[in-house]
């Protein structure tokens, strides 16, 4: 696109070159622009291309307008901007003024340790509604507040209708109510023409789908002696912290103030130090207020319910959100390796405290104020606090490359020493007996260094005791939880046109061996038995297996704040739980080999996870689930199959235990935008809670406001607050997987006193088990049971396979309400 966008450019500028000659003689050096047959042609030209269609190309708008030879921005008065949309292969026409606003605003270089912001030219007042505030008795922080906003439409008709123009040659004039250049009308903010400006535009459209299309267009440059617009070419010459890509890993498609603020670079033309929530008295910069959303579980825990008050006076407490993965992993947002972000290493070399006091809990008695105010004490005076330190004198102790620096103390040894650790399962072989008893599987396997040319690491490590063959390696020493499970199925009448494993919660959990109990080679390469339970009259091993590996290495603590490498173990010694990159390999027990399906992707996992396991809620809770010892999805299937139930009751108070089944689990964990009863672990819970995410209107006159959990109660329905908007199924499924379930097992949630035969045991039906684990509402499941021929504990599964569920009848891909449809996918 790029060279297209140089040829148009190179077209026009012979087209300029030839007006301005006249012939020979010249005149003066004045070039004419280009006509209007020009400027159409190069518009129309660079419209065709579908690279450059302004729902997927945000800069499009303005750079073919400027290839064009017609400037952007002209600053004269009330600044005036040009620019096209290209949708569906050809300018957008028929734009009216509500489907623009219109923002700009100057970046400032930051001085004395003070980053470079964006500072608006357009302001509104709040004034904060009495009573309406964390004061008490609710009380506004501030009576009124200054915020940066967009341009105001005009009120007088006849210049309502100038302010958004159609030209003929295929693009708009905008032109601003506001005159940038009258510091009457900017807040005081003076015009600085030398300085880098960007003009964004919150656009809506529709394409020839008839879909909305909702972007945020947006062109820095400079002003000219002319007034016209200089396009900033000098990455170093903007600012631009975070690609909005990298948002929605996580949020699908960040969309706010209803939906049409969609891209971080339009975020930072209001949310700059010039804006502050009255009611709150929070100053919301795009770097404070973003970094404490996503710590607000943390901050709450140190008594800092982060909260601002919204359109109407809407109250928007962050307490209860986690980011969902460990929070020193800075990069997952901020990066300088990436094109679009050229100060994404900012976060390494200009620490200021409205970025970094935010994760950070800085409130008094807090350990960052106790250290700081020593340090407070000493470069600014006697009995100085520690917020009276300026940036510069953060950014002097914590220049890069100091032990101190944001990257140094940022170290996360947790996942980065991941690297360090490959399991590798070389082979696997079933042992089978003639009177198939003391059975075995085989595994040949060695844990390698992948940063050290997979050299393969000896498992008995020093901390061991014993000798061969009875050595012990305990679950502190470095490679003693390190372990092979073997999953199969083993339900007498199971199905085995599918593979689904059933053994685990069905006498199958014996089924495995520790890494370092492995008969070492020589070269450190091991092999392994894992026994196989004897067949039982309601158990019987079949089908295709898998084994697993799973644990995590126990590496001591290593200091943050290092200047060596490699970095010193701390003193006196701690454990930390390393994150292994786990493998799995599958055979056949008996018949052909028929590998379990691929469902979700460890990848997808954690793009928001970061590590599986790791930690959750902002780092509130560390080795989030398992010690982080089962950190891959191969995994998680194991252990939590058809069979799994939990200890009470379930949360709608109907007479049956929860499954724990890991479909059912992951959907009942994320599903929070559809749930109506909360989603525990092993904690009794009875009744519909009020969830923000659910605005139907079944949860609304469900909602229990009087619902208590006890303080150890995770609802994870609430807490998780899966943040994809967009409901997009393949953000975890591949392959377009979710449009099929293609289980045979119904999902255990009774088993009646002294029945051991799991085909005896109650169980939701396979499909409805997992609609329903995010559709809970007693209306959904009344549905499954009544229309789709589910059943929902009222069966054995024995008895599930009849009648069949009748599900794919409607909801089939292609079905009148097929279940990609009602999902909003395409």
């Amino acid at each position: 696109m790029k060279q297209l966008l140089v040829r148009w450019g190179m077209a026009c500028s012979v087209v300029v070159a030839m007006a301005g000659c006249g012939g020979g003689g010249g005149d003066g050096g004045n070039v004419q622009p280009p006509s209007s047959a020009a400027v159409n042609s190069a518009i129309a030209t660079a419209s065709a291309l579908a690279a450059n269609d302004t729902a997927i190309n945000s800069a499009a708008p303005f750079t073919a307008v400027q290839a064009a030879g017609v400037p952007v921005v002209t600053v004269n008065s009330p600044p005036k901007v040009n620019f096209t949309v290209f949708s569906d292969g050809a300018v957008k026409t028929g734009l009216v003024i509500t489907n623009v606003s219109f923002a700009i605003a100057k970046l400032v270089p930051g001085a004395n340790g003070n980053p470079d912001q964006w500072v608006n030219y357009i302001y509104r007042k709040e004034t904060a509604t009495a009573g309406v505030g964390p004061g008490t008795p609710g009380a506004p922080v501030l009576a009124t507040a200054m915020q940066a906003t967009t341009d105001g439409k005009q009120t007088d008709a006849a210049l309502l209708a100038a302010q958004l123009v159609y030209n003929a040659n295929g693009y708009y004039t905008y032109t601003f109510r506001t005159d940038i250049k009258d510091v009457a009308q900017t807040n005081g903010v003076v015009f600085e023409p030398a300085l880098t400006h960007r003009v964004a535009i919150q656009l809506s459209y529709k394409n020839a789908k008839g879909e909305t299309v909702l972007v945020n267009p947006y062109f820095d440059f400079t002003i000219g002696a002319d007034g016209k617009s200089v396009p900033v070419t000098d990455p170093a010459k903007t600012r631009k912290m975070t690609d909005v890509a990298s948002c929605n890993n996580c949020h699908g498609k960040l969309a706010l103030h209803g939906g049409g603020r969609v891209d971080t670079q339009f975020c930072v033309m209001c949310h700059n130090p010039g804006t502050t929530d009255a009611n709150s008295g929070n100053v919301l910069n795009l770097a404070t207020m973003v970094h404490k959303i996503h710590a607000g579980k943390r901050l709450m825990a140190a008594g800092e319910d982060y909260t601002i008050w919204g359109y109407q006076n809407s109250m928007n407490s962050y307490a209860d959100v986690g980011f969902p993965q460990d929070l020193r992993n800075c990069t997952v947002c901020h990066s300088g390796a990436n094109p679009k972000t050229p100060q994404g290493d900012n976060w390494k070399t200009k620490p200021s405290k409205e970025a970094c006091l935010t994760c950070h809990v800085s409130n008094v008695g807090s350990a960052w104020e106790i250290s700081h105010k020593l340090i407070a004490g000493t470069l600014v005076g006697a009995g100085a606090q520690a917020n009276a330190l300026t940036n510069q004198q953060c950014a002097n102790c914590h220049s890069a490359g100091s032990v101190v620096s944001a990257e140094s103390v940022h170290f996360n040894q947790v996942e980065v020493n991941a690297a360090k650790y490959k399991m590798n399962i070389e082979s696997v072989a079933f042992n089978d007996t003639a009177d198939h008893k003391t059975r075995s599987v085989t595994v040949e396997y060695f844990l390698s260094d992948p940063t050290n040319g997979n050299a393969a690491y000896n498992l008995v490590t020093s901390e061991c005791t014993g000798t061969a063959p009875a050595i012990a390696c305990a679950n502190t020493t470095k490679f003693g939880n390190l372990r092979f499970y073997l999953a199969f199925q083993n339900m007498v009448g199971q199905s085995d046109g599918t593979t689904e494993f059933s053994a685990y919660n069905n006498g199958g959990s014996s089924a495995n061996a520790y890494a370092y109990q492995g008969t070492n080679d020589g070269s450190n390469h091991y092999t392994v038995s894992i026994p196989v339970p004897d067949d039982t009259a309601t158990a019987v091993a079949k089908g295709t297996a898998r084994v697993v590996s799973i644990g995590q290495v126990k590496e001591h603590m290593l200091a943050a704040t290092s200047g060596t490498n490699p970095r010193p173990e701390v003193v006196p010694t701690v454990l930390v739980n390393t994150v292994v990159q786990h493998a799995y390999k599958e055979l056949a027990l008996t018949g052909a080999l028929l590998p379990r399906r691929t469902v979700v992707s460890n990848d997808k996992c954690n793009v928001c996870h970061g590590a599986l396991g790791t930690t959750s809620g902002s780092n509130t809770l560390a080795n989030a689930f398992h010690g982080g010892a089962r950190n891959t999805v191969e995994a998680c299937v194991v252990c939590h199959d058809a069979n799994r139930m939990s200890s009470t009751i379930m949360t709608n108070g109907m007479a049956l235990n929860e499954s724990y089944q890991f479909k059912r689990m992951i959907h009942g964990i994320h599903g929070n935008s559809k749930r109506i009863y909360p989603f525990t672990h092993g904690n009794k819970v009875v009744g519909a809670f009020c969830n923000p995410a659910n605005t139907s209107d079944i949860a609304k006159a469900a909602c229990d406001g009087t619902l208590t959990f006890a303080t150890d109660v995770e609802n994870y329905a609430a807490e998780v607050a899966y943040p994809d908007a967009t409901l997009n199924c393949n953000a975890c499924h591949v392959n377009n997987s979710y449009k099929t379930d293609m289980g045979t097992l119904g999902a255990v949630v009774q088993k009646d006193a002294g029945v051991t035969d799991p085909n005896l045991w109650k169980v939701i039906s396979p499909k409805a088990a997992t609609c329903t684990s995010c559709h809970d509402s007693n209306a959904a499941i009344a549905h499954v049971t009544k229309f789709g021929g589910a059943t929902f504990g009222d069966k054995s599964q024995a008895a599930v396979a009849m009648p069949r569920e009748s599900c794919d009848d409607c909801h089939a891909s292609g079905g009148v309400k097929s279940v990609d449809t009602v999902h909003g996918q395409k």
